[in-house]
């Protein structure tokens, strides 16, 4: 039952108290004044004039000063919210006031019975805070970050946290040893508990063994950063739409609501992606890519939940092209890293999971394994092949190394031709030669010039630069013996 505040405790009757005895005090002083200057020097109309004037002076003072001091309660800055505040001090004094809520990272901070009432209130949002706002027939609008005034009836709906939020899933970081998923014992006090949140990720590997998995998915409303002039970005759109989308899936309303969607849907695309791959895949960089099977898996859930158009994995977690025929060059590519070139190879598919999370105003800031558990046996197995083919994998990484390395000089062999020959040719552009030492002596002039030009290589070449100058000089010689 909700407690009723004492008879000298309502705001109204503390200001009449407090304005009775102003008055009081008017009357004692002006009665001891009167008597000092004395009483007959006035008439009794002139003092009943002076009393009406004396008490509408002090009405238009108390207004006006209402008007002033009120704009220092909040943080406002318009002539309309200043006007607004004065409203509710002067409706608090007569208790038809609303709620007065402040609201910190989504949380609302009040009294147990100000969300209750039902006249025009105010609501204070910090910076991380959003709100959508309802009466007892629809929502209204969506506030974001500062001071808002609700009319009669309207009321907070639901709240959300602007910070990026971060849900896991799966196993936990002390699930090991005694707690180890697949080894718990049944007569474990967390059996059930442990059990519950391998099953939450488990999924199967292409030959058939048994996988689990950390995740995590980092989130948050759809806004650009200083968006609304706040600091983590506020979009009253998608804003509503996050919120709205958390109240029809039954979110509780007491506190920020925030959805589980995102940590579902990472799940499936893991169980989807993770049956693609064999146990050893994924931890084994492959032969047409520079990523381990795991770090595949990684990064096409986080492509298939962050953008709008991602590439096709066939059911042996290969990329899958426009034309077969192209494969080669796109393997060579991509170990390369030059993907992007390579890009109009990809055959490309619409991603469901982000188009559902955009329609709900949600963004994905980052999705991570953290790790994956198997069976013992499964362990066991993977470190003995490890240890027989650590040689193999060895040998193929550095086989990977040595293409790049030559295909690295190739390209800086290809650009010092193209470089020398533009250098070489440079002379010939306004000057026809005349001769072949003339000609020669062109193309030495030209060689000199450009290696001037370069200062790295000017500062290594001391000795031959003074050779060209020699063979230069002789050649100009040379030509005017001729001429």
């Amino acid at each position: 039952m909700e407690k009723r505040p004492g008879f000298f405790e309502y705001p109204l009757v503390r200001a009449l108290l407090g304005f009775l005895g102003f008055v009081v005090a008017y009357l004692v002083l002006g009665g001891l004044l009167r008597v000092f200057e004395g009483f007959y020097l006035f008439s009794e109309a002139q003092s009943r004039l002076d009393l009406a004037l004396d008490f509408a002076l002090i009405l238009a003072g108390i207004l006006l000063w209402s008007v002033f001091f009120a704009q220092f309660i909040l943080p406002v800055r318009t002539l309309k919210d200043r006007l607004s505040i004065f409203l509710r001090l002067w409706v608090y004094l007569f208790g038809w006031h609303g709620a007065a809520l402040f609201v910190e990272n989504g949380v609302v901070r009040a009294r147990e019975d100000e969300r209750a009432r039902k006249g025009i209130g105010v609501i204070w949002l910090d910076s991380a805070s959003t709100a959508v706002l309802r009466t007892p027939t629809k929502f209204t609008r969506t506030v974001g970050p500062g001071v808002h005034f609700t009319g009669k009836n309207e009321k907070i709906a639901a709240t959300a946290d602007l910070h990026p939020l971060t849900q896991s899933v799966g196993p936990e970081e002390k699930d090991t040893g005694a707690l180890d998923p697949f080894t718990i014992a049944p007569g474990n006090e967390e059996y059930e508990t442990v059990r519950k949140r391998h099953g939450e990720t488990l999924a199967l590997t292409r030959d058939g063994i048994e996988v689990g998995a950390a995740i995590s998915v980092t989130f948050g409303i759809r806004a650009q950063a200083g968006e609304g002039n706040t600091r983590f970005g506020f979009n009253a759109t998608t804003a509503e739409k996050a919120i709205r989308d958390s109240i029809v899936r039954g979110a509780q309303l007491d506190q920020p609501v925030w959805s589980e969607l995102p940590a579902k849907m990472a799940v499936d695309l893991w169980r989807e992606y993770a049956r693609k791959f064999r146990i050893n895949d994924l931890f084994e960089i492959g032969e047409d890519r520079a990523e381990t099977g795991l770090q595949v898996i990684n990064g096409m859930m986080s492509k298939r939940m962050k953008q709008r158009e991602v590439e096709v994995l066939d059911e042996f977690g290969r990329v899958v092209l426009l034309d077969p025929a192209t494969r080669p060059v796109y393997s060579q590519y991509f170990r390369e890293g030059r993907t992007r070139d390579a890009e109009d190879l990809l055959q490309k598919m619409q991603s469901t999971e982000f188009r559902i999370l955009s329609e709900m105003g949600l963004e994905i800031k980052g999705v991570n394994i953290k790790r994956v558990l198997f069976a013992p046996e499964i362990e066991e197995r993977l470190v003995k092949q490890w240890n027989t083919t650590w040689m193999k994998s060895a040998n193929k990484e550095q086989d990977q190394v040595e293409r790049g390395r030559k295909l690295a000089e190739s390209a800086g062999q290809e650009d010092a031709v193209k470089q020398f020959a533009e250098n070489a040719s440079r002379d010939f552009v306004e000057v026809q030669p005349t001769s072949k030492y003339h000609t020669l002596e062109m193309l030495v002039h030209s060689t000199f010039l450009g290696i001037r030009r370069d200062t790295a290589l000017l500062k290594r070449t001391n000795s031959e630069n003074r050779d060209i100058m020699e063979i230069y000089n002789w050649l100009r010689n040379k030509r005017n013996e001729d001429a």
